[in-house]
């Protein structure tokens, strides 16, 4: 099957994104939806006792107020990731669950300001590269599933803006980000979060390298941060508030 992600279009961002929701409502809900249901099933065991009857009500699961934990929606969109190469339709599904993300991307690059294209055309760049790193990596077990595609798109566009704006003489500090409150951090975009938890961190900075990684280079808020990793946003505030003050002692 052959999913159409994205027209590469002008139109005002709202309609785009709603283009692409209209779309998912008929993919998702389609026979062979139910059939990669079925292969989530088996290799997410859970999701056989949250009664999800095809891949949009698993969609539905992963929105803040399904009634999953936070924990359970990471876990199922790290899933996701993992049965990504097996089935377009699953890839496709992980994709829809991330456009909240993207749009808070785009944001953060601030619309791709200087481009000649405009803020549409900018999101639908930022959705396909989100698809390509979908394609790219699934098949993959990533347990910060979301953040670490997110933060992916945004590493890559961002090289994207810079070489443009290199290319056209415009300065670069137009597009430039800050650091994470004094932890410099030196990581391969692709590596994500868990590497750099895994580099920086040891015992209790744990979660605060998570919360400041993700608040200071992703752009994430403590809650939407809250949504993608299972912790609680007073946790991930509080722990993060601690390593910036521990590095900047």
């Amino acid at each position: 099957m052959i999913c159409t992600v994205v027209v590469m279009t002008n139109a005002p961002r709202p309609q785009q994104l709603d283009d692409l929701r209209t779309e998912w409502r008929s993919l998702g809900r389609s026979r062979p939806a139910r059939t990669a249901l079925e292969h989530l099933r088996a290799t997410h065991p859970p999701l056989a006792e949250m009664r999800a009857q095809d891949l949009c009500e698993v969609v539905e699961l992963l929105e803040p107020h399904s009634g999953l934990s936070q924990l359970e929606r990471a876990q199922l969109a790290a899933c996701l990731l993992s049965c990504a190469d097996k089935d377009p339709l699953i890839a496709r599904a992980l994709l829809q669950t991330l456009l909240p993300g993207l749009v808070a991307v785009a944001r953060r690059l601030d619309w791709g300001r200087g481009r000649a294209e405009d803020p549409a055309t900018f999101l639908a760049d930022l959705i396909t590269a989100a698809y390509e790193v979908i394609q790219e990596w699934g098949g993959q077990s990533r347990p910060y599933a979301a953040p670490d595609l997110l933060n992916a798109v945004r590493c890559r566009m961002r090289r994207r803006l810079i070489a443009e704006r290199t290319t056209q003489m415009v300065p670069l500090d137009a597009i430039s980000d800050a650091e994470p409150l004094g932890v410099q951090v030196q990581v391969e975009p692709t590596e994500g979060i868990e590497a750099l938890v895994s580099l920086l961190a040891s015992g209790d900075q744990r979660l605060g390298i998570i919360a400041l990684y993700g608040r200071e280079v992703l752009g994430f808020t403590y809650k939407e941060l809250a949504e993608r990793t299972g912790y609680s946003a007073r946790m991930l505030s509080a722990a993060g508030r601690e390593v910036a003050r521990r590095n900047s002692a």
